[in-house]
This record gives C-alpha cells, sequence and structure tokens, in this order.
C-alpha cells in the first residue's frame, strides 16, 4: 500500500492569503520555513488548506508564528517567468496547530495572547 502523508513544523514566512474559489471553497496559501539542522539550508514549503481549515488559518496564524501540519505533498508544474517549465511541491494541510500562542498587544500595551485560559490552538 502506497501512503503520502508528510507531518512537519516550521514558521510562517509570511501571512496567509485568503481567497475564495468561484464555487464559494475557501482557499488559504502560505509558506512556512522548516529548519534542516546545524549547516544545512532552511527548507521553504508551500502549505495550502481548504474551506474551514482556511478560514481557521487565516483568521489566527501570521507571520512568524510557529505551527505543526500534517498533509499530503501534491506536484504541480508551472511556467516561469522565461517561459520554462518547472515543478513545485506542495502540502496540502489535512490539520494544523499553532505551536506557540500569538501575542498581541492589549490596550494598555502588554502582551495578551488573545486565547484565554488554553493551551494550544488547534484549527
Amino acid at each position: 500500500m502506497l501512503f503520502n502523508q508528510w507531518t512537519g513544523c516550521g514558521r510562517l514566512g509570511r501571512d496567509p492569503e485568503m481567497n475564495y474559489t468561484p464555487n464559494g471553497k475557501a482557499v488559504t496559501k502560505f509558506s512556512i520555513a522548516v529548519d534542516q539542522g546545524k549547516d544545512q539550508p532552511t527548507m521553504w514549503l508551500n502549505i495550502v488548506a481548504w474551506e474551514r481549515l482556511a478560514e481557521r488559518i487565516a483568521e489566527t496564524a501570521q507571520k512568524g508564528n510557529e505551527m505543526f501540519i500534517q498533509g499530503r505533498l501534491t506536484m504541480r508544474t508551472y511556467d516561469d517567468r522565461n517561459g520554462q517549465k518547472r515543478q513545485a511541491f506542495d502540502v496540502i494541510a489535512t490539520s494544523a496547530q499553532l505551536t506557540q500562542r500569538p501575542q498581541q498587544k492589549d490596550a494598555a500595551g502588554t502582551d495578551d495572547d488573545g486565547l484565554g485560559d488554553l493551551e494550544d490552538h488547534p484549527f
């Protein structure tokens, strides 16, 4: 049996961008930086989430947050600026979880995570 499953953790390299398909399905895209160890370059992965997961990520996650993601790898082809065919891999997220509380400033200027007493913030 063949199985396509990816699991990893990384920091968001940009704020998630959510859009809707012509059929009304939410889709959110963002990238994460994954540390590969000492003296190894950072690996950047494109993440795509759909429907309710897409909405929750767009509402909560932001650049710099650390996130644990599970999903499946997909390969797509595209034409670069010079018209050359290229391939890229994306992770289609099936679940995601912030691994640290997002920090926000309250009216007094102090840090407030906005999550009450939750220990983690699953999507």
